[in-house]
């Protein structure tokens, strides 16, 4: 007879753990309180000139995900993916000439050298980079989470040391001599919420954020948008025999005979199983189980979100204006740093941890997501970007938010040629973040990467030596979002490793 599993939360981690469970063995039944399955893979619209314009307002791209998760699942046949050739370009302030990431290290050292005046260890950071990344990947794969002394005999103390255990700024400090490369390198450090660079384990964000590998540690573009992942494991699910329950808002979950009781259709139902598995975050989950002591324990962690997002839609291709000639330029990743020092980026951040203003600029992402669809084959007749922007406050009233809405604006608008095609931007913060997808302060990996809350420590079991995945007292209930080990993101990591324990010990 197969044991019965109740995945609470039909995000990514959700839909990944449900499908290596059903396949296993086990009789899934996945309950998500929306109407419709995704998390913050999911979408909006609005109506222009009597069209109707679709646009993410959760994630953008496609870049975290495990290669094996995405073949394992089924995902290949159905999702067709894209990572653009052109590298990386970087603007400075005021500076119209971009420096451009290459992928190949000689290429990069002139171009950082030419640019930015940086003679330090550039190809030395990349290959410990790539080192500690493809530790990361092995233990994803082998679903084992790594411990300090692990990782410490299969790197080495000093590598550990620098990059798992130190700060963003001692490491960028070692590889780096120009101010530029330091701060641009130290992004990914800062991406989840206002995290100090100065602070124990802060550098182990940038190889966190490097050892997805399906684009190689890149960020690439899915046809249709980035929601077809999860709309497409949806679909997959439900041929494997995962009972799927939308609309249904869970009560209470109790520890003691694994009941979960939810309310659906205006009536109140019970199912009962021989596991349970939370996908949500992680305070919501200590609540629905009512553990007082694990509310009291996860209350007391830092969550801090801090990430803005303007969506923009142009009615025509967006034309830059900078083009370098190169292939896949439309479609490139692009970065805006806006402060001049590290200090001063470090100083953003904790402007806003410390509420002392409610906007302060350091950097902006931009993900070309129409250039990229179209290349794929994508049938929309209008272009999107998506801003991903630092640093914005959580408890916002509201009052300044056109003048942060128009600054961002304005700055990406003075990239671009065609502006008169711009027909509407949307501005999402970390409030809207929070009451979309109930992520704690707004923060996109539900608790902030900050010391004592990443690596070994993103975890709520009595016993992680022995069971990692496990949430609160009863050895039967599990946790398994973006809160847990390694981190969010649309790549159902966690999922997959919280799924391949339970198989393992069941």
């Amino acid at each position: 007879m197969k044991k019965k599993i109740v995945i609470i939360g039909a995000g990514i981690n959700g839909l990944v753990a449900a499908n290596y469970l059903q396949r296993n063995g086990f009789q899934v039944t996945l309950i998500e309180r929306k109407s419709k399955i995704g998390g913050a893979v999911s979408t909006d619209s609005f109506k222009h000139g009597g069209r109707k314009y679709i646009y993410p307002n959760g994630a953008s791209v496609l870049g975290f995900m495990q290669d094996f998760v995405f073949h394992d699942t089924g995902l290949n046949k159905y999702v067709s993916i894209y990572l653009p050739k052109h590298p990386e370009i970087v603007y400075f302030g005021t500076k119209n000439e971009p420096c451009l990431i290459y992928e190949n290290l000689n290429k990069l050292k002139k171009e950082l050298a030419t640019k930015w005046n940086e003679y330090g260890k550039v190809q030395d950071f990349f290959v410990d980079m790539e080192n500690i990344a493809n530790f990361l990947r092995r233990g994803y794969k082998k679903a084992e989470v790594p411990t300090i002394k692990q990782a410490e005999k299969e790197l080495s103390v000093n590598l550990v040391k620098l990059w798992i255990k130190g700060s963003a700024k001692n490491l960028l400090n070692h590889y780096f001599t120009s101010e530029q490369a330091r701060m641009f390198f130290s992004i990914s450090a800062t991406e989840s919420g206002p995290v100090f660079l100065d602070s124990s384990y802060s550098a182990f964000s940038i190889p966190l954020m490097a050892s997805g590998s399906i684009f190689g540690g890149k960020w690439g573009y899915v046809k249709g948008g980035i929601w077809q992942i999860t709309d497409a494991l949806g679909q997959i699910n439900k041929k494997l025999g995962v009972k799927i329950i939308t609309s249904a808002e869970v009560i209470k979950v109790s520890q003691k005979d694994l009941q979960v009781k939810y309310f659906k259709s205006s009536k109140t139902h019970v199912t009962k199983s021989d596991f349970i598995l939370f996908a949500t975050d992680p305070l919501t989950a200590a609540r629905k189980l009512g553990d007082e002591n694990l509310i009291q324990k996860i209350s007391k962690k830092q969550f801090g979100g801090s990430s803005g997002k303007l969506v923009m839609a142009f009615k025509k291709p967006v034309q830059w204006i900078e083009n370098t000639g190169l292939a896949d330029f439309d479609m490139a990743m692009r970065y805006f740093v806006s402060t001049p020092t590290l200090s001063a980026m470090d100083k953003s951040s904790k402007q806003i941890k410390s509420k002392r203003v409610d906007f302060s600029p350091a950097y902006f992402e931009i993900y070309c997501e129409g250039a990229g669809d179209k290349k794929l084959g994508g049938k929309r007749n209008y272009d999107l970007i998506a801003v991903f922007f630092k640093n914005l406050f959580f408890d916002k009233k509201g009052k300044d938010l056109p003048k942060v809405k128009k600054q961002v604006e304005q700055l990406i608008l003075s990239k671009i040629k065609n502006r008169q095609d711009l027909i509407k931007s949307i501005l999402l913060t970390p409030k809207d973040l929070h009451e979309l997808f109930y992520f704690p302060e707004g923060n996109i990996d539900h608790t902030e990467l900050a010391s004592g809350q990443t690596f070994f420590d993103r975890n709520y079991s009595k016993n992680p030596q022995k069971n990692f995945y496990q949430f609160g007292d009863n050895e039967n209930i599990f946790y398994c979002a973006a809160g847990s080990y390694p981190c969010g993101s649309v790549a159902g990591t966690s999922g997959y490793m919280c799924a391949k324990q339970i198989i393992k010990n069941s």
